[in-house]
C-alpha cells in the first residue's frame, strides 16, 4: 500500500488523514460525529464494523465511509496487531 498516494487520495477529497494501530482482538469503542464524516481504512485483517445496529464483517485494504451522525465501532478480530488509516471531513 502506498501511504503517501493514500494520504493525498484523501486530501484532495477533504478528508484529514492519520495513522493509529488497532490491537489483535482490540475495539474502538462507540464513537459518535454530529459535525463530519469519517474515512476509515484497516491495512489488513478481518474486522467487525458496527454501525448504528447493523455489523459488517470486513476485510482490510477496503474504505469505509462512516456518515456523520452514525454511531460505529470497529473491532479487530485477527490475532495480529493492524494499522488504521482514519481521517475527518467537517459537515459545516
Amino acid at each position: 500500500m502506498d501511504i503517501d498516494k493514500l494520504e493525498k487520495n484523501w486530501i484532495e477529497r477533504g478528508f484529514s488523514f492519520a495513522v493509529g494501530t488497532i490491537k489483535a482482538g482490540d475495539s474502538v469503542d462507540k464513537a459518535f460525529h454530529d459535525d463530519k464524516d469519517e474515512l476509515v481504512l484497516m491495512e489488513k485483517g478481518h474486522y467487525e464494523f458496527i454501525l448504528n445496529d447493523e455489523v459488517f464483517l470486513q476485510q482490510g485494504e477496503i474504505e469505509v465511509t462512516i456518515p456523520s451522525g452514525t454511531t460505529h465501532s470497529i473491532k479487530n478480530l485477527g490475532s495480529t496487531n493492524s494499522t488504521i488509516y482514519y481521517g475527518y471531513r467537517s459537515k459545516l
